[in-house]
């Protein structure tokens, strides 16, 4: 037996390189790796999405020094070597970019099992999930972003004693396999995955032996994060951008896609009348490579700069739709040089409304376009929101006769950094910059992100928990994806038995953004299109302020609002469950205060010492440590 230890953790394995433990002297857990999870495959040139897995074999365990360990594996015929080192606080796992050109997708390093079996899943999908292994089975390859994949570079294991997080520290070109088999074995793994066709640098993830809690684990992970320097908190961010005050107390307002015919300055002294101090007014124009289309059969929404004047004057803040990855082709050899190709040299249809195609855009040519129109179309605007940006768009581009990569193709991590430099412009005059889904990859770079699944527990096999919040709070807002608001109920998704996401469930949603501390989200007037569920054919909806659902869903919001106000800046120090049925929780920030939420959608639920709670409902504590 080969061992490596310190007086925190031990590292054990054969000399065969099987049997793979990890103990941790602290809380007395011992982890052991499932060696049916150490896979690789082929380049797919789809990601790793459809390679097929296959089971790496270790022949060989050797000792490298005083603190490393590395292994060797067969993938087939060719040899890979994974080097584990033994550090005070963590051990660093590394797969050195001399690997074969034949493998394009690898485990790093493989699923763990706690020593008694016992072990539930802390998962970053969305604004976290908590999964204890029940459900059918099934298999997943997630990636980063979209609305089902991995919101921070982390997952996080709880086991009987302790706890382990696994941090990728190389995630620009890596996947999360995700999975439950026939015999209810389950496990999550990164894997690695190759840049433009070969894994060509090395890969290294970290596993942090934990305290067995969710808390335990998210700041955990905090700490690594303000260790790579890629966290700032909103008392930096206001220094530099005073503008970000505006924030806190304020409520989302998405007021559609489509140009309505109502007087949008005079529904904006509405909500000001109604006792909405702040509003985040979005979008007011589209910024767009093209304006002329139509969804649902209307233009996109285009207020004059008088309108916005007058909203400003309100004073609310006012966003367009900043929609510039992917643009309409209209013929133009400017716009079909924008294009981004792929590995098999062609353009990629990324969205349609009804007859009407837009294709991918290469993110180099993004921050330029977007520096020269707000200088001129939209330099009246006081934030920026962006689509799709940090949600779907991290890529290789291989085009070569793009300026910003000329005769050579894009990696993703190159293209992330344009994606950084593309938010950073839309920090122009202190302006808050938000887009469609929180990721943890651009946390220097934005201010708010989205997505998040309704707080449905009981007998759901996934229970949303505050994960971004537990680690961000104090530094990135966690919003609705845009038309997901208190009183919008089309939209909705349903994620079989694991969980549902959508809007229209204005208690439910409400009580959790109380209990995270996050704005409230509300649909007051506007236009919308929608997708009929017939082919490709579209149609139109709208809101207004008098509505019996836009005024409950506004009562709703404006205490949410008022608490955000108070602890919108403040670092979540501490989340609970309350109750085994996960209905009742608690979280606590650094000031003392105390919110706890009953989602139980009949059932009241006691508090000790607070008293009842009745369904879907919130109520706030203010203690001093």
């Amino acid at each position: 037996m080969l061992s490596i230890k310190n007086s925190n953790l031990g590292l054990y394995c054969r000399e065969n390189g099987t049997g793979l433990s990890i103990s941790d002297y602290v809380t007395g857990e011992t982890w052991t790796i499932d060696e049916n999870t150490l896979v690789y495959g082929a380049v797919d040139n789809e990601g790793g999405h459809k390679s097929e897995l296959k089971v790496l074999i270790a022949v060989k365990g050797e000792l490298v020094g005083d603190d490393k360990l590395r292994l060797t594996y067969m993938a087939g015929k060719e040899t890979v070597e994974v080097i584990y080192t033994v550090c005070s606080e963590y051990i660093e796992i590394v797969i050195p970019s001399n690997i074969s050109n034949n493998i394009g997708i690898i485990s790093l390093p493989g699923s763990f099992n706690s020593s008694n079996g016992i072990k539930k899943y802390v998962l970053p999908i969305m604004q976290g999930m908590l999964w204890d292994g029940k459900g059918e089975p099934f298999e997943s390859r997630m990636q980063e972003a979209y609305h089902h994949g991995f919101y921070m570079a982390m997952f996080g294991i709880m086991g009987m004693k302790g706890g382990l997080l696994c941090t990728a520290e190389t995630a620009d070109d890596c996947l999360w396999w995700v999975g439950k088999d026939k015999e209810e074995k389950t496990w999550v793994t990164n894997l690695q995955v190759d840049s433009l066709g070969t894994m060509r640098y090395d890969r290294c993830v970290r596993v942090y032996p934990t305290k067995s809690t969710i808390t335990e684990i998210a700041k955990t992970y905090r700490k690594r994060i303000v260790e790579k320097g890629r966290f700032i908190s909103w008392e930096e961010k206001i220094k530099e951008r005073p503008a970000l005050n505006r924030l806190f107390g304020t409520i989302m307002c998405f007021i559609g896609y489509c140009q309505d015919e109502i007087d949008y300055a005079k529904e904006c002294e509405k909500l000001k009348a109604y006792g909405f101090d702040k509003a985040l007014i979005y979008a007011v124009r589209f910024n767009t490579y093209s304006k002329d289309f139509l969804m649902g059969g209307f233009p996109p929404i285009n207020l004059s700069k008088e309108v916005v004047k007058d909203i400003k004057a309100i004073g609310y803040d006012v966003a367009p739709w900043t929609w510039i990855n992917e643009g309409i082709d209209d013929g133009s050899e400017v716009m079909r040089n924008r294009y981004r190709k792929n590995r098999d040299d062609k353009l990629t249809v990324t969205w349609r409304i009804d007859d009407q195609k837009w294709y991918s855009c290469c993110t180099s040519f993004l921050e330029e376009f977007e520096n020269n129109v707000n200088k001129d179309e939209f330099e009246d605007m006081t934030w920026d929101h962006f689509d799709v940006i940090t949600c779907a768009t991290n890529n290789e581009c291989h085009a070569l006769d793009h300026k910003n990569h000329m005769g050579r193709k894009l990696s993703k991590t190159e293209d992330r950094e344009w994606i950084r430099k593309l938010l950073i412009a839309g920090q122009v005059k202190s302006r808050a910059v938000s887009s469609e889904c929180f990721n943890d990859n651009y946390s220097l770079e934005y201010d708010l992100g989205s997505v998040k699944a309704w707080p449905q527990y009981g007998p759901w096999e996934f229970w949303p928990i505050p994960l971004t919040m537990l680690v961000f709070h104090d530094s990135i807002m966690h919003t609705w994806w845009e038309p997901h608001n208190y009183n919008n109920r089309y939209f909705g998704i349903d994620c079989g038995n694991k969980y549902q996401y959508g809007g229209g469930k204005a208690r439910l949603m409400a009580t959790m953004d109380a209990l995270y501390g996050c704005p409230p989200d509300v649909f007051p007037f506007g236009a919308m299109y929608g997708w009929t569920g017939q082919d490709k054919e579209t149609f139109l909806f709208k809101f207004r302020f008098e509505d019996p659902d836009t005024q409950f869903a506004l009562q709703l919001a404006l205490p949410v609002a008022k608490l955000h106000e108070q602890i919108g800046k403040l670092e979540m120090i501490d989340f609970e469950f309350l109750s085994d049925d996960g209905y009742l929780q608690k979280t606590t920030f650094s000031d003392g205060t105390q919110v706890y939420a009953n989602f139980s959608p009949q059932t009241s639920k006691y508090i000790e010492g607070v008293g009842g709670l009745q369904p879907e409902s919130w109520i706030v504590v203010k203690n001093k440590f």
